[in-house]
């Protein structure tokens, strides 16, 4: 199955570039999106599992009903760049656990489901609106690996939630529909803040 992504919708407080250049994970340093960007000492990095709680605190108004066991960490995956990928490989497995911990702990979901994208006839049918929930919560969230890096001297963050479901009626292709809301965070020295959040759809 092929992919295309395509940002539909966006909220943001100020006109920004996305997420820095260089993505500190663990202490390594990978390049991210080609620009430049000053490298910090990873040592002082803030907490992925901090930053992952705030996207899950932002994701509660979502009809999520449980965050899937393992990160999203696909190849060929249309919301999974080199960079998230890079930083799935640098992330141990306790530390992916812990970031998936923290991001359920936000959200105030369990943990539990498929950590892989189930069929088309066992999704649920896709809610009418994505940014409240009206009725039961029905999807299952896969959350990136956390992206962190440094942008004009400050520390950014990003990560993305995925969501799968059905389209209404299934008419045309396999009728799976793939949403990601990407969070982008800035740190405040104290805490992640968030300073915008956008809408992808990935097609086919």
């Amino acid at each position: 199955m092929s992919f295309a992504l395509t940002r539909y919708a966006t909220t943001s407080d100020r006109s920004r570039a996305t997420l820095a250049a260089l993505v500190l994970v663990c202490g390594a340093v990978v390049p991210c999106h080609s620009l430049a960007a000053q490298a910090f000492d990873s040592t002082a990095m803030p907490s992925l599992e901090l930053l992952a709680q705030e996207a899950g605190r932002a994701s509660r108004a979502h009809p999520i009903r449980a965050v899937a066991p393992q990160l999203l960490c696909e190849p060929a995956h249309a919301l999974v760049d080199s960079a998230s990928l890079a930083a799935c490989a640098t992330l141990p497995a306790d530390r992916a656990a812990a970031i998936i911990a923290a991001f359920a702990r936000g959200i105030q979901m369990p943990i539990g489901g498929p950590a892989e994208g189930d069929s088309a006839v066992a999704l649920p049918v896709c809610p009418t609106d994505f940014d409240r929930t009206v009725g039961p919560r029905m999807l299952i969230a896969r959350v990136t690996a956390p992206l962190v890096g440094v942008h004009e001297g400050r520390w950014e963050g990003r990560l993305t939630v995925e969501l799968r479901c059905r389209s209404p009626g299934g008419a045309g292709g396999d009728g799976v529909r793939i949403l990601g809301k990407q969070y982008l965070y800035q740190w405040s020295g104290r805490a992640w803040e968030m300073y915008q959040h956008s809408w992808w759809r990935a097609g086919g």
